[in-house]
């Protein structure tokens, strides 16, 4: 049985809540573009840090810490009645190796740089609800955690600030994580209890050939012509032996090799990425990349070697989590603002480490749009910080004082 608040209750606080977030509107968009067009690599978001840091600090009742773990991390917390057993609101700060092509006037000014996944806009819509809920502290039964976490591109930021003891620190019990998502309806929320995302794997493979001349390919140990027998060959391996009723991807996205259009290189790399549903299914996939590299390029007179790396686990959204999260959402938004997706999405995210831990729940805001994430024209739907700010609010707030202090279970 939940205990806690009327619903009566929470919808007008709900109303209250989104007033509030609509009518700071200017300010949440200051917040974004201020981060978007200042963009920070993984673990070195240290003038984002600080800014975020300075922020929170100006607003009562948020006890902010900075450097947790000896990373770029902030954590903000706001004390509910009784300690121990928070809930946590995780946002990404890091940005992507990318040359922005959007043309705002914001856009980014560091070259080779971009907040090209949204993290930006998470920022500010975090900053949002601590905002609103430093206002309502003394409604909170549970304190609020507030985490704005370095390095969820691909270098495992979620996992250092775990290995470091913040569930700890925080006596933290539950984990919420957001995320904007283009090509879904815009403005719709969208989860699934169980198995939400892939768990997402990243490898390199190196060949090394014999460099020579153009014209005298026999003269040379080809390396071009053994990475397209790799890339081939990778394709077949998800095309011919993996069972069709299973789901997993391999995918190429960086390759170096050479210097000039006439001179067959000594060495090309190509890095990848394996994503898939199914750890049996990935641990085939990985032990066969394995095999296959080296024996393709010794048939072709080379040297193939690859360097396997298990990223990030399947995200699992908690299902009696997912449950009451659901609950207190459609009562509020009604079904017509909800969808809950028939299929896990193939993407990674390493809020998955914090659902190996705690009960957790992942959730999307659907943008619409024309450009997939980490595209270089790939933007935010400013309209919808105001909405994502009181929605992440509200839920905090719910659960804050829905998820009893005694019980083991949700009801």
């Amino acid at each position: 049985m939940v205990v806690g608040i009327s619903k009566q209750e929470r919808l007008k606080t709900k109303e209250d809540l989104f007033e509030e977030a609509t009518n700071i509107y200017d300010q949440l968009v200051e917040w974004r573009r201020g981060f978007h067009v200042f963009p920070e690599l993984a673990f070195e978001e240290r003038v984002t840090s600080s800014r975020v840091f300075q922020i929170l600090k100006s607003m009562p009742g948020v006890e902010v810490t900075q450097a947790f773990g000896e990373t770029t991390a902030v954590i903000g917390k706001i004390s509910g009645k009784r300690e121990g057993r928070a809930i946590m609101i995780r946002c990404p700060m890091d940005a992507l190796p990318l040359q922005e092509e959007t043309d705002l006037t914001f856009a980014s000014c560091i070259p080779g740089v971009m907040h090209g996944c949204g993290h930006d806009a998470h920022m500010a819509v975090l900053l949002g609800v601590a905002l609103l809920l430093s206002k309502r502290r003394e409604m909170l039964d549970r304190s609020v955690v507030l985490v704005f976490q370095p390095a969820e591109e691909g270098l495992g930021g979620a996992k250092r600030l775990i290995d470091a003891g913040l569930l700890d620190s925080y006596n933290i019990d539950y984990a919420l994580g957001f995320h904007f998502w283009p090509k879904y309806g815009y403005g719709k929320l969208l989860l699934k209890p169980g198995i939400m995302t892939a768990l997402s794997d990243r490898f390199h493979i190196s060949i090394q050939g014999v460099g020579g001349h153009a014209a005298a390919p026999h003269l040379a140990v080809d390396p071009w012509t053994i990475i397209a027998h790799v890339i081939l060959a990778a394709q077949a391996l998800v095309g011919r032996e993996i069972d069709p009723t299973e789901s997993a991807v391999i995918s190429f996205g960086h390759l170096e090799a050479g210097e000039a259009h006439n001179v067959i290189p000594e060495q090309i790399d190509l890095w990848g990425s394996l994503r898939a549903l199914n750890v049996e299914v990935r641990d085939f996939l990985q032990n066969r990349l394995e095999e296959m590299v080296p024996l393709l390029a010794k048939t072709f007179r080379g040297l193939g070697t690859i360097k396997y790396h298990r990223n990030y686990p399947q995200v699992i959204n908690d299902e009696r989590l997912t449950s009451l999260v659901l609950r207190i959402a459609r009562d509020s938004f009604g079904d017509e603002n909800l969808e809950i997706l028939d299929r896990p999405l193939m993407a990674g995210e390493d809020f998955a480490f914090y659902t190996q831990v705690i009960p957790s729940c992942f959730l999307l805001f659907g943008t619409g749009g024309k450009y997939w994430l980490h595209h270089p024209k790939y933007d935010v739907p400013e309209d919808l910080l105001p909405f994502a700010a009181g929605l992440e609010a509200y839920l905090a707030f719910c659960l804050s004082n829905m998820l009893s202090m005694g019980e083991d279970e949700i009801g």
